[in-house]
């Protein structure tokens, strides 16, 4: 028998379609997280020599990028934290707490003084920042993607996951990149270096307000009884018991997170380490670098539903393990890019991004899939903290800094084998009847 038809599969909580307002709130603020945390990577090459001065243009990356990696680590305790408030107490607050405290931090970081005001104290102030954003974003991903799962349709799990999770994370990818571009061209690159860099932090913590707004209007969970009440028992589920569930699910928690920080090493090779060594080590056009990467991150969006579609149809794990193993060569690709050569880079960021943004489509939906419902915000969350922690808050600094030692080839053959092994891990969680939602 096939694996995924062992276990009993969970029905969509919402048999009806999610209003667009519901949708708009629920993806709005996913989109609004990425665009607030990723825009210090983008700028990072700009941050760099006002908060960590130095003779050496690479080193100040470097300590600007060692910053933006310390906010991942925050994560798992944000996840730990808020996770299981969420699957006890509430969905709708955690969602709230997270926009209204990402949006606060860019908009400080808009008008932080620098290191010729504060001295080491700007940096400091910095890193408190990013780590204020990485513990309300560990629960994000979570609360996100369970919400999303209950608020699909039945039989369309993958497509509207892929819609939130996929699409909605590109846009906010996308409006950064987008952000950093229209500001880079209309202001001199004298400007840009100077202040101009400022504006897209401001520009997302006022968004937040938006946000805020829209999400006062999704429901506090659609699942209620699911969520706070075990399968078995009428009675109110506790932190203990929570907790004696994830360990139980200890092997998919492990494969969530392999799964997640395989595409998260490519996901931030492509849209902050291979920009930054454009921007700083081969001093490429800022302006067209952002230009492309937009361009990339265009194809991400459009992808998401489809990739997620093409799942609910041809079965999950014939999908993710297509798109995994594709991902393997993609990471030897981008060592074409050695030198200063703006085409280059440009075939690097466009066809290696095409294969990372179609992983990049699925893997919130397969982190759900191996989560049972009663936890499965706490257990997404945290496992995707963890991921994104180990892996992708430590892609930019290992690709910028292994390329700097001529070392780049190693960066490739590490992400290539942890893709192989979230595909390994994934297939064996899957064979223990871990596959709690879809086909």
């Amino acid at each position: 028998m096939h694996p995924e038809q062992q276990v009993p599969v969970e029905p969509s909580a919402n048999m009806a379609r999610p209003s667009r307002r519901m949708t708009a709130g629920l993806g709005g603020g996913v989109a609004l997280e990425w665009y607030d945390w990723n825009i210090y990577g983008l700028m990072a090459a700009f941050l760099a020599p006002h908060f960590f001065p130095s003779e050496d243009p690479t080193t100040a990356v470097l300590a600007s990028l060692a910053v933006f990696g310390a906010g991942f680590f925050a994560r798992p305790i944000g996840a730990a934290l808020l996770g299981p408030v969420a699957d006890l107490i509430s969905h709708k607050r955690v969602m709230l707490i997270s926009v209204a405290a990402m949006s606060a931090a860019s908009l400080i970081v808009a008008v932080l003084p620098t290191y010729e005001t504060l001295g080491a104290g700007a940096g400091v102030a910095l890193l408190v920042l990013r780590l204020v954003q990485g513990l309300v974003t560990g629960a994000e991903a979570g609360v996100a993607n369970a919400i999303g799962a209950e608020l699909s349709p039945a039989g369309e799990e993958g497509r509207y996951l892929g819609l939130i999770s996929g699409t909605f994370i590109q846009l906010g990818i996308v409006s950064s990149s987008a952000m950093a571009f229209v500001v880079s061209a209309i202001v001199s690159p004298d400007a840009m270096a100077d202040w101009a860099w400022r504006l897209p932090f401001a520009i997302g913590g006022l968004a937040g307000i938006a946000v805020l707004y829209l999400r006062r209007v999704l429901p506090e969970t659609l699942v209620t009884r699911a969520v706070n009440r075990s399968h078995d028992n009428a009675e109110p589920r506790g932190a203990t018991s929570l907790w004696k569930t994830l360990w139980r699910a200890r092997l998919a928690l492990v494969a969530v997170v392999v799964v997640i920080g395989s595409v998260q090493i490519a996901n931030y090779a492509w849209i902050t380490g291979l920009p930054n060594l454009a921007n700083s080590t081969y001093a490429e056009n800022s302006t067209w670098v952002f230009a492309l990467t937009t361009v990339m991150g265009i194809v991400w969006i459009v992808s998401g539903p489809i990739i997620g579609g093409l799942a609910d149809r041809a079965g999950t794990a014939r999908v993710f393990t297509t798109m995994r193993l594709a991902l393997v060569p993609t990471f030897f690709f981008m060592l074409l890019y050695r030198e200063q050569n703006l085409a280059m880079f440009a075939l690097v960021m466009v066809i290696g991004g095409v294969v990372v943004g179609f992983n990049m489509c699925l893997y919130n939906y397969v982190a759900v899939t191996l989560m049972p419902r009663e936890i499965r915000t706490t257990g997404v969350a945290l496992g995707y903290a963890l991921g994104v922690s180990i892996f992708g808050g430590t892609s930019s600094y290992l690709l910028v800094w292994l390329r700097s030692n001529g070392n780049f080839w190693q960066f490739a053959a590490y992400g290539a084998i942890v893709a192989l092994a979230s595909v390994v891990l994934y297939h064996l969680a899957r064979s223990r009847g871990h596959v709690h939602v879809g086909r």
